[in-house]
C-alpha cells in the first residue's frame, strides 16, 4: 500500500463511480479497478460493494476512508512544512537587539513579521554590538540588529536599515535645559558621559567623528555600557550624553533632551543595519533583512544573505 492507492481510493470514495474518479485522477478506469483490488487484497478486507446499483463503501470501507483521509492529510502538511522550513518559512530565528534599537525599531518590525510568518518562533536576546557581532561570527545567533562598526569584519555581512536621530540629553539643572534645540558646536569643554568604545565601536567611532567634523573635542568623563547607567548619570548632574532619539522613551526625574543639531542646523544620525553571516545555514534571515527594510523604508535593499 503506498500514498497512490490511497489517494485513488479517497478519490473513488468521493466519486462512487469509476469512471468519474478515472478522469479526476487522469487515468483510464482499467488501471484503477486493478490498483482498488490490489489494495483490498493488501488490505484482506473488501471497500467497496460493487452490483448493479451502482459502487458504495462497505463499512470497513468507511472507516478506512476516514483514516486514508488523515494520511494523506499528515503527509501533505509534512511536505510543507518541509518546503517551508527550506524556505525559511518555518523553524527558528535567533536575534540579538542593542538597546537602541529594541526601543523603537524592534516592535514595528516583529509586528510585520509574525503577520508574514507566523510559523517562525523568534528566540530574542540584548547585547552590546560588540557582542552581538562576536555571537554572529560564532554562529550562536543568527542575525543582530546593531550599529556597524566602520569597518568590515570577516565572515560577516552587514545590510543597513536606517539612520535614527541623535538627541542630547543632560540634567534638568542645566545651563541649556530651557531650551529645545542644541548645536553640537555649543557642547566645547563640557563633560561627556559616552558609551564604551569596547561595548560599541560603531556608535562610539560616529559619535567621535561627527565631534571632529564640528572642530569640538569632547571631554569624556565616565564611559558606560547601556543606557541605564549612562542616563542616571547625566540626571545626577554628572555630564552630558549624546544618545540615540530612542531613549527619549526612557524618562527620569531630573532628565532632559533636546534636539541636536550641527552648525548648518542639519539633525545628527547614526546607522543601524543587521549583522549576519556571509553564508547563513538559516534561510530566516533572508525574510527578517527583507522585512526589516521594508519596515524601514529602505529604498534600494542589499541582497539577503544566501543570495
Amino acid at each position: 500500500m503506498d500514498f497512490r492507492q490511497l489517494r485513488q481510493f479517497v478519490v473513488l470514495a468521493s466519486e462512487l463511480n469509476f469512471r468519474k474518479a478515472a478522469e479526476r485522477l487522469h487515468m483510464t478506469q482499467p488501471p484503477l479497478s486493478i490498483a482498488i483490488k490490489r489494495l483490498e487484497e493488501d488490505l484482506e478486507v473488501k471497500l467497496f460493494e460493487r452490483d448493479r446499483q451502482g459502487v458504495r463503501l462497505t463499512p470497513a470501507g468507511m472507516v478506512f476512508l476516514g483514516e486514508a483521509q488523515r494520511l494523506i492529510e499528515g503527509a501533505d502538511n509534512a511536505v510543507k512544512a518541509t518546503q517551508d522550513a527550506d524556505k525559511g518559512q518555518i523553524g527558528t530565528l535567533r536575534i540579538s537587539v542593542v538597546p537602541s534599537a529594541s526601543l523603537e525599531l524592534l516592535p514595528d518590525i516583529l509586528e510585520r513579521f509574525a503577520q508574514r510568518f507566523p510559523s517562525i518562533r523568534l528566540r530574542l536576546s540584548s547585547g552590546s554590538s560588540v557582542s552581538s557581532v562576536g555571537e554572529v561570527q560564532r554562529g550562536e545567533i543568527d542575525a543582530a540588529l546593531l550599529v556597524p562598526p566602520a569597518f568590515g569584519l570577516p565572515s560577516v555581512a552587514f545590510f543597513p536599515l536606517c539612520k535614527p536621530r541623535l538627541v542630547l540629553a543632560l540634567a534638568s539643572s542645566h545651563p541649556m535645559a530651557q531650551a529645545e534645540t542644541a548645536r553640537l558646536s555649543q557642547l566645547q569643554g563640557e563633560p561627556l558621559v559616552s558609551l564604551a568604545h569596547s561595548d560599541s565601536p560603531g556608535f562610539a567611532g560616529e559619535i567621535m567623528r561627527l565631534c571632529q567634523l564640528e572642530g569640538l573635542a569632547p571631554k569624556a568623563l565616565y564611559e558606560s555600557s547601556h543606557a541605564l547607567i549612562t542616563l542616571p548619570l547625566v540626571a545626577a548632574g554628572q555630564g552630558i550624553a549624546i544618545v540615540p532619539e530612542s531613549y527619549r522613551r526612557i524618562q527620569l526625574d531630573k532628565l532632559r533632551y533636546l534636539e541636536l543639531t550641527d552648525s548648518a542646523g542639519e539633525p545628527l544620525r547614526y546607522p543601524i543595519a543587521i549583522a549576519a553571516q556571509e553564508h547563513c545555514s538559516n534561510p530566516a534571515v533572508r525574510w527578517l533583512v527583507e522585512v526589516a527594510q521594508q519596515v524601514l523604508g529602505q529604498a534600494s535593499p542589499a541582497a539577503p544573505p544566501g543570495d
